[in-house]
């Protein structure tokens, strides 16, 4: 049972793993971008982390429940992939060399759980 648990649910696993390493990384060993006029590369970067752990979440639990409504899945995926980015966030504010805590970041994690969200809602209608 457990093992059937960790293989269905192993890429969003490895997934929040690589988001951890990612996130802790020193600051000072990140490439500095500026792109003024641009959306910050930055924020594209937490909507495609956070939204990707969102989906790998979501789809694991569908192939465990597939008699569970698509809320009833996609729901707790945003709920973890939101509450992981706020945990990463205060993780750089505290534990992460070189790292800090930034609220807009918070919020780039959260819209790329959104995000997930309706491609979720989308792919499951379509099955």
């Amino acid at each position: 049972m457990i093992f059937k648990h960790i293989k269905t649910y192993a890429p969003a696993y490895i997934w929040a793993i690589i988001v951890t390493c990612l996130c802790g990384t020193n600051g000072n060993n990140l490439p500095h971008f500026e792109f003024s006029s641009l959306l910050r590369i930055d924020k594209i970067a937490h909507l495609f982390l956070f939204g990707t752990e969102t989906y790998l979440i979501a789809i694991a639990t569908k192939k465990n429940n597939v008699s569970k409504s698509n809320f009833q899945i996609i729901f707790p995926a945003f709920i973890i992939g939101a509450v992981f980015g706020v945990i990463i966030e205060i993780l750089q504010a505290t534990v992460f060399p070189n790292r800090s805590f930034d609220f807009m970041d918070m919020i780039a994690n959260t819209i790329g759980c959104l995000l997930a969200w309706f491609i979720l809602n989308r792919k499951f209608k379509l099955n």
